[in-house]
């Protein structure tokens, strides 16, 4: 071989060798791409993988709280009528009879908050279940957990009543966004109390209710303006809301009813009480209304002259009843009702479709009239006594003795002033106690009414205080 060829065959395998150097580090290279990207695509895929177990985490999450019965670290939540039955259900799979007439009877109010139908027939089998419940135990502890529950959820029920109207009424308004928020804050109070009795029949006691929250479920502004929405909704026809109202007032005379035959299956009940206090001044309120509206539609015409001049003339009367030694009660009370009543009195001129005169304070007044009238008339009488014995006094003084007949007489002058201003306090007394009495003649009849119906109700509370 020649130098030339051997120096080309030295030039090929040091090519050869480079070229297989470059290709090997190419091929390391591209290994180490290839592991880069596959690592990459792996970090992208577990991220991925790791998003999507997220999401669903976070929807299941959100589907659990959305049912209203979930865990939140060692605290079981309740935060929907939903997750209230679902509780209730689940701490009553085990109970006695006795503890499952309450459960039934508060599942029943539970689904009229979910879609209220203004009936009396939960009440009558709240007293049915309450009934069955007291002859299924003997134990006396049981006995008394059983008669709070109903009693709370009594009051639930016939306070949600009333809300669902004051929504119909007075839509999105401060007083029954309160309501509401009292109707919620009364439902969890009887849901706890109901969980309470069952689980103290169980074998791990108030374990099973320690650690559970039961929320108010109208607290949200959200939950409050879409049960209010609800509710006008079902009642915006204002015929269907006159017949719900009207069946309102019903089902509270039911109640107060049901309540005097049964006094003795609830027993004392300081909420019970409290309940039959709050719906004796509605019934009561209503009551005078539908009296005074019967006087109406009966074609009485109220005389606007006479009203008219009474109504100036209270000024006057309450001038005369201040009095210190006016003390009885019927007096004190008109001085310090006087003025509103006058007001109440110009308002029943101003419009014959008042409903909201005051009958009691009406009455009241025509007892202080009278009451002064008689004040005014013994003092008069008195006066005239006093009158002719200074009279007498005089003819007992000497003919010739003028200066001292001077002096009796300067006396019986100011008695018989004293005498005539009293007689003329007297007089207009009076006549304004006897323009009330034609003005508006049946209103002490009606307040006789009015205060039978009242003490009945009052009667049947009593039964309840404790």
């Amino acid at each position: 071989m020649g130098l030339l060829d051997s120096i080309n065959a030295k030039n090929l395998k040091s090519t050869l060798a480079t070229a297989s150097q470059v290709v090997q580090k190419a091929g390391e290279a591209i290994k180490t791409v290839t592991s880069v990207t596959n690592e990459f695509v792996s970090e992208q895929q577990e991220a991925s993988r790791q998003k999507k177990e997220a999401e669903n985490a976070k929807k299941q999450r959100e589907a659990e709280i959305a049912t209203g019965y979930y865990k939140d670290g060692d605290q079981l939540m309740v935060t929907t009528t939903e997750g209230m039955k679902k509780w209730l259900q689940d701490l009553g799979k085990d109970t006695t009879p006795a503890l499952m007439q309450v459960l039934q009877t508060q599942m029943q109010v539970i689904k009229y908050v979910e879609s209220p139908s203004m009936t009396g027939m939960l009440f009558d089998n709240m007293i049915l279940c309450l009934n069955k419940a007291l002859k299924l135990t003997s134990d006396p502890v049981q006995l008394e957990n059983i008669r709070e529950s109903f009693a709370l959820m009594m009051q639930n029920y016939f306070f949600m009543i009333e809300t669902n109207l004051r929504c119909a009424e007075k839509k999105n308004s401060e007083e029954t966004t309160k309501l509401l928020i009292q109707s919620g804050e009364m439902l969890s109070n009887a849901v706890t109390q109901v969980a309470q009795t069952i689980a103290s029949a169980s074998p791990v006691g108030g374990a099973a209710v320690a650690k559970v929250a039961v929320m108010n479920v109208f607290e949200k502004p959200e939950t409050q303006s879409s049960y209010i929405k609800n509710v006008f909704t079902w009642l915006a026809n204002k015929k269907v809301l006159k017949e719900k109202q009207d069946l309102f007032y019903k089902t509270l005379e039911m109640l107060f009813e049901t309540m005097d035959i049964h006094a003795e299956l609830l027993g004392p009940s300081i909420l019970t009480y409290g309940m039959l206090r709050r719906y004796r001044h509605v019934l009561v309120d209503h009551y005078r209304e539908i009296k005074i509206q019967q006087y109406i539609d009966r074609g009485y015409k109220i005389d606007a002259k006479k009203m008219e001049q009474l109504s100036a003339g209270l000024t006057s009367a309450a001038t005369s009843l201040v009095n210190p030694l006016n003390t009885k009660g019927a007096i004190v009370g008109a001085v310090q009702s006087i003025n509103a009543v006058g007001g109440l009195i110009t308002d029943f001129v101003n419009s014959s479709k008042d409903k909201g005169l005051d009958i009691n304070a009406y009455c009241d007044l025509q007892d202080a009239l009278d009451a002064e009238y008689e004040r005014l008339k013994a003092e008069y009488e008195n006066l005239e006594q006093e009158l002719n014995t200074l009279k007498e006094k005089q003819k007992e003084v000497g003919l010739f003795k003028f200066a001292e007949k001077k002096e009796w007489q300067e006396k019986i002058d100011r008695k018989k002033e004293e005498a005539d201003v009293t007689y003329e306090r007297m007089q207009i007394t009076k006549n304004q106690s006897v323009n009330m009495r034609q003005t508006f003649p049946d209103s002490f009849a009606m307040r006789s009414d009015i205060d039978a119906y009242r003490n009945n109700l009052k009667r049947i509370e009593q039964k309840f205080a404790v």
